[in-house]
């Protein structure tokens, strides 16, 4: 028995979609109520516990327990059933070196032009943010065009390690570059303050070594102590110290070293958590102020802190359930951008702060910060307990699907990897969203990933 369960250990794949969702789907949910049980040296832990907040009842784990099931039935039982490999697959082709050069080249040049456009507009928090662009029609065509820098990250090294097992030389040369896009998106993501950015390198860089070298425990695992130890505390403090935001952190007469934080509701402390840095963390002394500010910034990034109340409130406060009516955004969203479809409705994701608010997740003052119900609460808000059932068994089969064709039966091919890395971190990153909007730019997201395929495959003359 422990010898099978040693060798399930071993065959684990981590990186198998549905394998990380269910990981990514019990992190979320569970770290902070599991940080609060364990009392772990915590801001946000503190306040749940001094504020007597139930994080968990036995109808929302029920709930969330049930959507979990459905979707690992659907992915590894119904998902199954489905003959991926009877598809011809497109993705068992060998990449064209001189294409691959071109390719990569111009998603560099359009990343750069990318870049340089936000900078200059004030994309960023720290650079002035510019509302008129960041709410332009055009803004979310720039967006969009974000993930080109990443997929030329994905292709460098995938090139880099496909040519590097076949002991040819020229992997030297694909090998400096994609070390240097990877330090290029890695620091640009720093400095730009944001987690995401900062983060999508690393886990590329892993999830295609995976699949093109071989599997590691233990690279995953000093990865991961590195993002939630060192790189999350490190950005945060980056970030915040480009902020004006005081708040009262203790009060002057007293001598003991405990920091003390004024809010009237959950919003407002989070901000002031996220705000508070040194000289403040020494007021717990040096050892536990840094402690604290570790799993908080941790926490912060595994389970967004409030996921769980945001599950909660939805499941509490829905009355009457929509009946589709933010499924429906998908056929929308698949449309023309706004700057073209002059008429096209603002995405669901526009309504996310008074979403926030409507549900009580949000303070009624707070008008800047978005949260989105999670895909379960999306489909609990549509169609209730039956809407989880159904959806996640219809997400478990589609994720098997994507798996198998892009990774399983491509046996793990050039553009199988590198359009599996991008699908994988769109589909887990944006978990905690809507549902239609999230789906229809995957499926924009896949046709310029098969686009860029079919120019990386086309023979030149010389071949």
């Amino acid at each position: 028995m422990i010898q099978k369960f040693k060798q399930y250990i071993r065959n684990f794949d981590y990186f198998e979609l549905g394998n990380s969702f269910v990981l990514y789907y019990i992190m979320i949910f569970s770290s902070m109520p599991i940080a609060v049980f364990l009392s772990l040296p915590s801001n946000y832990v503190k306040y749940f516990i001094d504020e007597g907040t139930l994080l968990w009842n036995s109808v929302i784990l029920f709930y969330l327990a049930l959507g979990i099931l459905a979707f690992i039935i659907g992915y590894n039982y119904l998902g199954k059933k489905v003959k991926s490999n009877t598809i011809p697959n497109i993705f068992n082709k060998e990449w064209n070196y001189k294409r691959t050069f071109f390719v990569f080249g111009a998603l560099l040049i359009v990343d750069l032009l990318i870049k340089s456009l936000q900078i200059l507009n004030g994309a960023y928090f720290h650079l002035g943010k510019n509302l008129l662009f960041l709410s332009s029609a055009f803004y979310s065509i720039v967006g969009f065009l974000n993930w080109f820098g990443l997929i030329a990250l994905a292709i460098a090294f995938v090139y880099y390690f496909y040519l590097l097992q076949k002991d040819d030389n020229r992997y030297k040369i694909w090998q400096i570059m994609a070390w240097s896009m990877f330090s290029f998106q890695f620091l640009y993501g720093f400095l730009s303050g944001g987690r995401f950015l900062v983060i999508v390198p690393i886990v590329i860089y892993l999830l295609i070594k995976h699949y093109t070298w071989k599997k590691s425990y233990a690279r995953v695992i000093i990865a991961g102590f590195f993002i939630f130890a060192i790189l999350m505390p490190v950005t945060n403090y980056y970030k915040q110290s480009f902020y004006n935001y005081t708040v009262e952190l203790f009060e002057p007469e007293q001598e003991v070293l405990v920091i003390q934080f004024k809010a009237k509701d959950f919003s407002e402390f989070s901000h002031q958590v996220f705000n508070y840095r040194p000289p403040a963390i020494l007021h717990h002394g040096i050892i536990e102020g840094t402690i604290r500010y570790i799993v908080d910034s941790s926490i912060g990034s595994i389970g967004r802190i409030g996921q769980s109340i945001v599950i909660a409130a939805v499941i509490n406060k829905t009355d009457e359930f929509l009946y589709g009516a933010t499924l429906k955004e998908f056929f929308v969203n698949l449309g023309p951008p706004r700057f073209i479809w002059k008429n096209k409705s603002i995405s669901i994701n526009g309504s996310s702060n008074e979403f926030g608010r409507v549900y009580g997740i949000l303070g009624e003052n707070d008008f800047e910060t978005s949260v989105g119900p999670t895909m379960v609460g999306d489909l609990y808000i549509n169609f209730g307990v039956i809407g989880i059932i159904f959806g996640m068994l219809f997400f478990g089969v589609l994720f098997r699907i994507l798996f198998d064709y892009l990774i399983k039966y491509s046996k793990a091919s050039l553009s199988g990897v590198m359009i599996y890395s991008i699908v994988w971190i769109q589909i887990i990153k944006e978990f905690e969203g809507w549902i239609a909007p999230v789906y229809s730019g995957l499926v924009k997201l896949l046709v310029i990933l098969l686009v860029i395929h079919f120019f990386l495959v086309v023979k030149t003359r010389e071949n």
